[in-house]
């Protein structure tokens, strides 16, 4: 497959799978969000409504939780070279240099590799349960807000509308002011 990325940076060209799946999993979520903008029908579902639904969800699922992980691993490994022989820091070295305390263990890139895939597959699961409650509340209408009585400062509620003092001193003087 030709790779169509620029090479403005040299990191873009080895990237450019990873670039394309998420740009692919972007445009999945612009049309997820413009399908969502159109009223719900009131008539049930066609089978074949359900079958694109079916296909769309599958490719996004497998965009999220195969394809950019895996394009991150391989960049990750390949170009970056992040590996096990590379040390963020290692065991007891001083934690920031100050001497106070020590590290209790090893990280090294590979690791932070493996981080990374794992908060990639945390923003899948994430927006997955939430793009599926969007899509199942879809048409629901929202409650009316309901209109509080209002209360005087003593916390009781007022019954009627408090005179200003303008036509308090009107009603007092028999209507004249």
């Amino acid at each position: 497959m030709p790779n169509l990325i620029p090479d403005w940076l040299p990191w873009m060209r080895p990237a450019g799978r990873l670039i394309w799946s998420v740009v692919l999993f972007i445009i999945g979520l612009i049309i997820f969000f413009v399908l969502l903008r159109r009223e719900k029908p009131n008539r049930p579902a066609t089978w074949s409504e359900c079958i694109a639904g079916a296909v769309g969800v599958f490719a996004m699922m497998t965009l999220i939780y195969g394809v950019i992980p895996h394009e991150w691993i391989t960049f990750s490994d390949k170009y970056l070279q992040w590996d096990t022989t590379s040390f963020v820091f290692r065991n007891n070295q001083d934690i920031l240099g100050l001497g106070i305390h020590k590290w209790p263990f090893t990280m090294d890139k590979h690791n932070v590799r493996d981080i990374i895939g794992v908060v990639i597959y945390g923003i899948g699961l994430g927006l997955n349960v939430a793009l599926f409650v969007i899509w199942q509340k879809r048409g629901e209408e929202k409650p009316e807000a309901v209109e509080t009585p209002k209360k005087s400062r003593f916390g009781r509620p007022l019954r009627r509308r408090s005179a200003t003092p303008a036509t308090a001193g009107a009603t007092a003087n028999g209507g004249e002011a």
